[in-house]
């Protein structure tokens, strides 16, 4: 028996203690996200919310016709949508997790999910990718807003057949590869060991630095000496020379990863994701779950107050 916990425990403790589970989906069917959630929940003692924002528009004129007070009409649609997000708690419950529901009238979903995992001091959010990012939906969300708006680590569930204990991939920035490490550094580093801790998945490091950039052999020893502090053995550590567009995919397919973790810098359309490539390219190529991270410290630009009841005008019939 062991007096002292690992590296990677260490990190989970510091790590995940609330986890929000975007619930998109409310019929009984298994869901994805919630199960990958629950699992990282179960791996470190995490309490989970499900949420769901209540982001359908309220039509003032089908309002004013049905004689029913605004105040009756959200209360009871609320509620509604609370017993099922119970029923999708239930089960949790009795695997012995911690789980809490909470449906908010807001808009538009991006926002109202960080604004609710800010409300819960949330150390994670998972949400399922669904479609393209680039195509907006209803009141503006999409994906890809959530990844950028939020100061909180977004989970994004990509593939629906997560092999269990699959590695977890911490991609890391060559700009990062300095004697002192970045603060995104470690926080990417944290979060991929939280991760990999709850799953009791084998954790890798991959480092793409593009042929123009200065020679691998300088930057090699500091980044063992970074991923060895989260447990990462050197055997785990891939240092690679060339198009970090394609390289950080392949080699995310080579290991079968479950997760990679990636980080974000700028709020600004996520212009600059970890090596300089295209974000949207890499989100859309690589294969397995994304998990990104910000630099400690990023605000979050948007009103903290809730936005309430979506009201909309019945569109004229021609």
């Amino acid at each position: 028996m062991r007096d002292f916990p690992s590296p990677l425990e260490r990190w989970v403790v510091r790590s995940f203690r609330v986890i929000l589970v975007a619930v998109r989906e409310l019929g009984g069917r298994r869901s994805v996200v919630i199960e990958r959630a629950a699992q990282i929940a179960a791996g470190c003692g995490a309490r989970l919310e499900l949420f769901h924002d209540l982001a359908t528009p309220v039509y003032v004129d089908t309002l004013s016709g049905s004689g029913k007070p605004l105040a009756a009409l959200t209360r009871a649609t609320r509620t509604t949508v609370v017993q099922r997000l119970e029923r999708l708690a239930e089960p949790l419950r009795a695997r012995g997790l911690k789980v809490t529901t909470a449906a908010v009238w807001d808009f538009p979903t991006y926002e109202a999910i960080v604004r609710r995992a800010m409300a819960i001091h949330a150390d994670l959010i998972v949400t399922r990718k669904h479609g393209h990012h680039r195509w907006p939906a209803l009141l503006g969300y999409t994906d890809w807003e959530l990844l950028r708006s939020s100061p909180v680590p977004v989970l994004l569930i990509k593939n629906p057949r997560y092999r269990p204990r699959s590695p977890v991939l911490a991609a890391i920035d060559p700009r990062l590869a300095t004697a002192r490490p970045a603060p995104l550094e470690v926080a990417i580093l944290r979060n991929a060991a939280a991760v990999a801790a709850a799953l009791r998945a084998p954790l890798h490091a991959v480092h793409v630095l593009a042929p123009w950039a200065s020679a691998l052999a300088d930057r090699r020893p500091l980044l063992v000496r970074h991923t060895k502090a989260v447990g990462i053995k050197a055997s785990r550590l891939h240092v690679l020379d060339g198009d970090p567009d394609l390289l950080l995919p392949a080699t995310a397919r080579r290991l079968r990863a479950g997760i990679t973790v990636m980080g974000a810098m700028s709020r600004r359309g996520l212009k600059r994701l970890f090596v300089g490539n295209s974000a949207e390219r890499l989100l859309d190529d690589l294969q397995c779950d994304v998990l990104v991270i910000k630099p400690p410290h990023f605000p979050a630009r948007m009103p903290r107050t809730r936005r309430g009841v979506f009201f909309l005008s019945n569109v004229p019939m021609p």
